[in-house]
């Protein structure tokens, strides 16, 4: 059975970025885990109950997308880049060891939230190809309003036909109701579908979510 790892910096950004391919990862019987790292609240001055909620929008978007585990670390949001860098790996490192993953899925780099770039990098520490290293695959997703705003523009290399379940991520997309957008912003209902509609032409399909494959490794 395959074991899949999605390194997510709020509850809502592994829903936005990849919740088609996570859809697609569970039906096909694979184990998917999420390691949430901040609270998605904080950095607004809500309350603890706003935290408890976006919490509990994530598991129920996690249920629709039959997500195994959500692990919460409670973060503080827009933080992380003050965090010391191997804290965050190891607490990816304890996630490796546990859930025991062939696939990492991560932040892209060059995105304009800093939570997101901090994770980037603690991805890379994390998943150092030591030849006992069971992990094939390092993948960065693209999350809309962060990936699209930042400072290096996203090629991806690596596309995923969510054509079958496009409507159960708009499903677990609108679970985070506070997110959600009116059109046009990127994290609207349209412009969810608009992108997938986009990715998928680029490549000769109806609707793709869109990766950069950053490392595959093919052991004997």
């Amino acid at each position: 059975m395959e074991k899949i790892l999605v390194i997510s910096a709020h509850p809502d950004d592994e829903t936005l970025g990849l919740g088609g391919t996570i859809k697609l990862h569970s039906l096909n019987g694979a184990n998917v885990y999420v390691l949430n790292f901040a609270d998605g609240e904080s950095a607004r001055k809500k309350s603890m109950k706003n935290i408890e909620k976006r919490k509990k929008q994530g598991k129920n978007a996690a249920t629709i997308l039959g997500i195994k585990e959500t692990k919460f670390l409670d973060y503080e949001d827009q933080k992380l880049d003050t965090i010391p860098i191997i804290e965050l790996s190891k607490h990816i490192e304890s996630a490796i060891k546990k859930w025991n993953p062939s696939i990492v899925y991560t932040h892209f780099w060059g995105d304009v939230n800093q939570d997101h770039r901090a994770l980037f990098e603690a991805t890379i520490i994390a998943t150092r190809p030591t030849p006992n290293s069971k992990i094939k695959k390092i993948i960065c997703y693209e999350t809309p309003s962060s990936t699209e705003w930042g400072y290096q523009k996203f090629n991806p290399n690596y596309f995923v036909d969510i054509n079958k379940v496009k409507k159960i991520k708009i499903k677990a997309c609108k679970q985070y109701k506070d997110e959600m957008q009116l059109f046009p912003h990127p994290r609207s209902e349209e412009a969810i579908m608009n992108r997938s509609v986009y990715w998928g032409s680029s490549v000769g399909i109806k609707n793709a979510e869109a990766f950069f494959m950053l490392r595959h490794i093919i052991r004997n």
